[in-house]
């Protein structure tokens, strides 16, 4: 494990000036010898200063033997939102697949949700294939992966969508013409989510692609894709209005 230093300004003299050097060695010591409770109580925090001082910290602690341990530092890492640590966060969800890796669906949900938290676009590439393999069907014709993991993973590229990322925004719209129903209710969902604070940014392709699906087979889906519009419409989009007031 990284040691915390006890010798002041000579091993801090980088700190970010914002905050003073006590209080991020205070932070330091704590990643180093804290229980998990005071380590979790240390996120907001570690999400307001985000030093850098800090990650050699984190980075081991995505390894400990503790998945506890394991499963703050996927939350810290998210709290800094430093895309550095993309990669890391790949590596710790894949070592979560092993047959006999003891991470369980806590760990694996924490690092998903860093990973949106990140806001790199690049984890599209990451996210979607896992996606994928999460819905491929067992032996016996249903999907071997877990309804839960397929909403974190979509919320995950909803959350990268929310910053404007554009390729994360092509993959929702692509997740929403997906023949899965439920992974096309949630791509919905945080389509919506994604344009909520900037409306008027959808372009009309898009919101045509959205009223399409208010007119096909699949009630569920239908009713998702309505409430897309409608939600556009009530934060001022006058084209999703428009196009929620002639609904099929």
């Amino acid at each position: 494990m990284v040691k915390a230093s006890n010798t002041g300004t000579s091993d801090c003299g980088n700190i970010n000036k914002q905050f003073s050097e006590d209080a991020v060695m205070e932070c330091l010591k704590v990643l180093e010898s804290g229980d998990t409770d005071s380590l979790f109580e240390l996120l907001p925090r570690i999400g307001v200063m985000r030093d850098p001082h800090f990650y050699p910290y984190l980075l081991a602690l995505l390894k400990h033997k503790e998945v506890r341990r394991r499963e703050f530092a996927a939350c810290a890492m998210g709290a800094t939102a430093d895309e550095s640590f993309l990669e890391p966060l790949k590596a710790a969800f894949i070592k979560t697949l092993r047959p006999g890796n003891d991470g369980g669906y806590e760990l694996q949900t924490a690092i998903i949700e860093a990973i949106g938290a990140l806001g790199d676009d690049n984890a599209v590439d990451f996210l979607l294939p896992e996606l994928m393999k999460n819905c491929e069907p067992a032996d016996g014709g249903k999907k071997s992966g877990d309804a839960g993991i397929r909403r974190w993973i979509i919320g995950a590229i909803g959350a990268i969508a929310q910053q404007g990322r554009p390729r994360s925004l092509a993959a929702l719209v692509e997740l929403a013409v997906n023949e899965d129903q439920g992974i096309q209710i949630m791509a919905l969902a945080e389509l919506s989510g994604a344009y909520w604070h900037r409306p008027n940014d959808i372009s009309d392709e898009v919101l045509r692609e959205v009223y399409g699906l208010t007119a096909g087979g699949k009630s569920a889906v239908a009713k998702a894709a309505l409430a897309v519009l409608q939600n556009l419409a009530d934060v001022g989009c006058m084209r999703a209005e428009a196009l929620f007031r002639r609904e099929p």
